[in-house]
């Protein structure tokens, strides 16, 4: 029996989505499958000295400067388990309270005039972010292109590391250019729900309407279809009168709605007659009573 297809999701929140509905009386089935994705990644890898000689002094600088700092942390005794936070704090020891400040910009806790106070003060806080990311991302390639393990003898093995960097649109033809590809699998899950059952989407917890707004519209309006198709009709009607009826505007205070399930007919018509509201034979429907 064909059903309501709400969404496609990952396989935990697929079963969030399902508990809300049950518990408001929807009759909901989560069909699950496997997806893939393939990402392209493009990146110069080479000696430190290498990649010095293909990109320009201000690009190099950067990761000179990441190098520059965990070499400095290193020697400072940084271990496998703090070394990433000392290299941020070397490279910007203000950078807890920007990520502080820059979370709360983003849960709206300030106001207005707040809000500006601050762009003023950090005017390039988003930047200063990303970069200090850029650097743990840097050194965690370095380990790993270097099979180096913190806490091991690294004699001169950080002079002139092989350094992996991503790439610029200009480097395209560069002997140093590489590439990583990711195949990702990962478990996903479609949601479906008896279109007649959605004639309960009003019984829905209103978390779930906060939280998944677009899926209770749909619900709500699909809601709205099915009980005006439920209302009894005089007499028989072919299916193209029955499409037609799958068809309706509603006004709130000069705020219209319009539903169009006409060409669903088909399938919404088996949805009554199941549930006992119709009756279908041939090209004829009957309301029962």
């Amino acid at each position: 029996m064909p059903m309501f297809k709400l969404g496609e999701y990952d396989l935990d929140e697929a079963r969030d989505i399902a508990d809300y509905l049950r518990d408001a009386g929807l009759k909901v089935d989560i069909r699950t499958f496997t997806d893939c994705q393939i990402e392209l990644f493009h990146y110069l890898e080479g000696k430190m000295s290498e990649i010095k000689e293909e990109i320009d002094e201000k690009r190099f600088g950067r990761y000179a400067r990441y190098m520059d700092a965990f070499r400095k942390v290193l020697a400072e005794g940084a271990t496998a388990e703090n070394y990433s936070d000392k290299l941020e704090l070397e490279l910007d020891p203000q950078v807890k309270e920007k990520r502080k400040i820059f979370g709360e910009m983003l849960e709206g806790r300030y106001s207005d005039e707040e809000r500006e106070a601050k762009s003023r003060e950090y005017p390039d806080l988003m930047w200063e972010l990303m970069d200090v990311s850029n650097a743990r991302s840097f050194v965690d390639m370095v380990l790993e292109r270097n099979d180096i393990q913190i806490g091991e003898f690294l004699g001169v093995r950080l002079d002139d590391p092989i350094v992996r960097i991503f790439a610029d649109d200009e480097d395209d033809e560069s002997r140093l250019a590489r590439t990583t590809t990711v195949f990702t699998v990962d478990p996903r899950a479609e949601v479906f729900v008896d279109e007649f059952t959605a004639i309960f989407s009003e019984e829905i917890d209103e978390e779930f309407e906060e939280e998944y707004h677009e899926e209770y519209a749909r619900l709500f309006f699909l809601g709205k279809l099915i009980s005006e198709l439920a209302e009894p009709s005089s007499g028989k009607v072919d299916m193209e009168a029955f499409a037609k009826r799958c068809e309706f505007q509603m006004e709130n205070r000069g705020n219209l709605l319009e539903i169009d399930g006409s060409r669903a007919a088909e399938e919404l018509a088996r949805s009554l007659e199941k549930n006992g509201i119709i009756k279908v034979k041939g090209d004829s429907i009957k309301w029962r009573r």
